[in-house]
């Protein structure tokens, strides 16, 4: 019976020593765990602010577009601008050659009626 008391004790004692080492590893794994769960949370805070961002450059986006649509509107604007006033330009020029054609007929022909002058004032 001591036998068996102390074969039952042995056998005891190397169960607290198991169970000893297995708390001594469960210990390690908590801690691993807890790095682990503070690596996630740190990623999952992480991942909300990049997709916090990305929302925010969607929105400059959006602004940029709307920006962009009204410059492309005002250079269309200035391009027609331009083009009329081409136009205005082109005409004008039309008419000053005319008045340059103009100007040089009487020119010519107050010249003429200077020499018809002359002459009939040198004959009488």
């Amino acid at each position: 019976m001591e036998e068996i008391l102390k074969q039952l004790l042995e056998g005891q004692q190397q169960l607290f020593a198991e169970v000893k080492q297995i708390n001594t590893r469960l210990d390690g794994v908590e801690i691993a765990l807890k790095e682990n769960i503070d690596v996630t949370m740190g990623l999952k805070h992480w991942t909300e602010e990049l997709n916090a961002q990305v929302h925010g450059l969607g929105h400059t986006m959006t602004k940029l577009e709307g920006k962009v649509s009204q410059l492309d509107e005002k250079v269309n604007n200035l391009d027609e601008k331009v083009n009329k006033i081409d136009d205005r330009l082109e005409r004008m020029e039309e008419q000053q050659d005319i008045i340059k054609a103009d100007v040089m007929f009487l020119a010519r022909k107050a010249i003429e009626q200077d020499e018809a002058m002359y002459r009939l004032r040198k004959t009488r």
